[in-house]
């Protein structure tokens, strides 16, 4: 039976709170470091010139790399987190520890093809591996809601289940990777869908390891935002669209672990779905056209709004708020009580201002010092 959320809130108030303060501080240290590395290292990306068959959208050479900063602050918000609560994420050490490695080894292959381009294949069977990792640690999809039967939940056989998380992880960190295309659009919706798969999570009391994990997530996001938001002094390239959607999708699973409600398990389906719409419609669009699905065109959700809303701020800016209505829903289908939903959506929204605001102004001082 479920605590009151009341009881989970001051419980898990501690370990949220220094998990992402640690990744929101940590990345705002991290990220002019890294800046400056990739400048020395000219890990930059071109903006305006050919991608695929499409246009790259930002202006100038910025670095591509700031999947890196985002790694360091989350992994180290981890770390401490794990440290200040440790009774809160013992039941689930071993899965923790397997979304971490999984994580860090999405990072590296992202950091690799940000810099040399690592063929499709070799792309993908890394993220097999990664995926493989949380399977044979125990973080795997188990059943499915039966919405149409007499049962709660059907379990699945062990063979299905594996393939299903496998496809699963490596379909919605594609998915991510796809719908980063925007100054600050990635980095916003993975703060928003944090955030309100957080206030889903802190309602059970055997949800710790998830507390912590996207509540690093949050703040890691929320911090790469403060020099993202458009126009962006770094981009978090592969490396970062690799680890944050693999971690979204990793969280979403275990997440489903330990379930009191079958429509807790809708959730991260709705949060999460933005990605995945994306996806689906360009594949299919290309597909249509007789085009690889895999080679790069502006033929995304974002890149059709952009084209008809003529600003790419207004353009993010929509797609924020599509992903916070979803969140809501999530929420509410969740059974997420009205005060917890209104104060994850406050906040959130009070974040992503904060540090895309500070950005602005930022951008405002520097054309009036520029002669």
């Amino acid at each position: 039976m479920m605590v009151p959320v009341r009881s989970t809130l001051i419980s898990f108030f501690p370990l949220a709170f220094v998990s992402f303060a640690i990744a929101f501080g940590a990345v705002l240290w991290f990220v002019p470091r890294v800046r400056a590395f990739a400048l020395k290292i000219r890990a930059v990306q071109h903006g305006g010139g050919a991608h695929g068959q499409g246009q790259r959208q930002h202006r100038g050479a910025v670095p591509n790399i700031g999947g890196i900063a985002i790694l360091g602050g989350f992994l180290l918000a981890v770390l401490v987190g794990s440290l200040v609560a440790p009774d809160a994420i013992d039941e689930y050490r071993v899965e923790l520890l397997a979304i971490a490695l999984g994580g860090a080894l999405m990072t590296l292959v992202g950091f690799i093809d940000d810099m040399w381009e690592v063929p499709p294949a070799l792309r993908l069977a890394t993220q097999v591996v990664a995926s493989g990792i949380l399977v044979v640690n125990g973080v795997r999809i188990g059943f499915v809601t039966d919405y149409f039967g007499d049962a709660t939940f059907l379990f699945i056989p062990e063979t299905f289940s594996i393939l299903l998380t496998v496809l699963w992880v490596v379909g919605f960190t594609n998915a991510f990777n796809f719908i980063d295309g925007l100054d600050g659009l990635s980095s916003g919706i993975a703060a928003i869908s944090s955030m309100s798969l957080l206030a889903v999570a802190i309602q059970f009391p055997d949800r710790g390891a998830a507390v912590l994990l996207l509540a690093g997530l949050a703040g890691a996001s929320l911090g790469f935002l403060r020099y993202n938001f458009g126009p962006a002094t770094i981009i978090m390239g592969d490396s970062g669209a690799y680890l944050l959607g693999y971690v979204l999708a990793a969280v979403s699973v275990l997440g489903a672990l330990k379930v009191t409600a079958a429509v807790s398990v809708v959730a991260p389906i709705l949060v999460l779905a933005l990605p995945v719409l994306n996806i689906t419609q360009v594949t299919l669009r290309r597909l249509r056209r007789g085009a690889s699905p895999a080679l790069a065109a502006n033929d995304h959700i974002h890149d059709i709004l952009r084209e008809r809303s003529g600003s790419k701020r207004l353009t993010v800016v929509i797609l924020w708020m599509a992903t916070m209505v979803l969140g809501v829903i999530g929420m509410l289908l969740s059974s997420t009580p009205p005060v917890l939903t209104l104060a994850t959506l406050v906040s959130t929204v009070v974040l992503i201002a904060a540090v895309s605001l500070l950005r602005l102004a930022e951008v405002r001082r520097l054309g009036e010092l520029t002669p």
